[in-house]
């Protein structure tokens, strides 16, 4: 009896080695666009995410978020919720098998993502609408667009940052680019421009 369960602590010790070696190579990144929509009816800005992933496993992307303040951040919902819109689907990406196109749905999350331990407050998930014929993959390059009034100013790469989730596994990468100029953690409004301040409290 010792002996199988010493065999079976072994095979689950390889395993959970394993797991370790794949999620240290695993990776996540995006860069976020900003682009007048030139729509006197509409969100003055257009903002696109451009969001590569690799989970460093066979297990494929389950959903991604974009974090946008942490729980003790000076973010409130309410600033995200007055501030982003984005039409359904959000985006799209490459999948499984051969490339077919996989559509996402976005979705303001309040009180972070509890699938994924520590990720708390305010987050945009992104995730793959089910068809059975296209998924994401473990590999894989996804565009997805959101609107603001607000002008962009640059991202604080401190605390505005995307992790994905596969399996039971997760991968935390960095965002660069603009972000809208909201008065309070995701930019970093001292690099922004006189415009962009003066957007800010309009």
């Amino acid at each position: 009896m010792k002996l199988k369960l010493m065999s079976v602590m072994m095979v689950m010790g390889v395993l959970l080695g394993t797991q370790a070696a794949w999620a240290d190579d695993c990776s996540i990144s995006g860069t976020i666009t900003a682009s007048p929509t030139n729509s006197p009816g509409g969100p003055a800005w257009a903002y696109t995410l451009v969001m590569t992933w690799d989970t460093g496993t066979p297990y494929a992307l389950s959903h991604a978020n974009v974090l946008i303040d942490s729980a003790d951040g000076t973010c409130m919902c309410s600033d995200l919720e007055d501030a982003l819109s984005w039409n359904n689907p959000i985006g799209t990406s490459d999948g499984d098998p051969n490339g077919c196109i996989v559509s996402y749905e976005g979705f303001l999350e309040c009180k972070g993502d509890p699938s994924i331990p520590g990720v708390e407050g305010i987050l945009l998930k992104l995730e793959p609408i089910e068809d059975e014929f296209c998924e994401p993959g473990p590999t894989g390059t996804g565009t997805f667009v959101f609107y603001s009034d607000l002008p962009p100013a640059p991202i604080d790469e401190d605390i505005l940052s995307i992790v994905d989730k596969y399996a039971t596994q997760s991968c935390f990468g960095h965002l660069s680019g603009d972000f809208p100029g909201l008065a309070c953690d995701p930019v970093s409004v001292d690099g922004a421009s006189w415009g962009t301040l003066k957007g800010l409290f309009r």
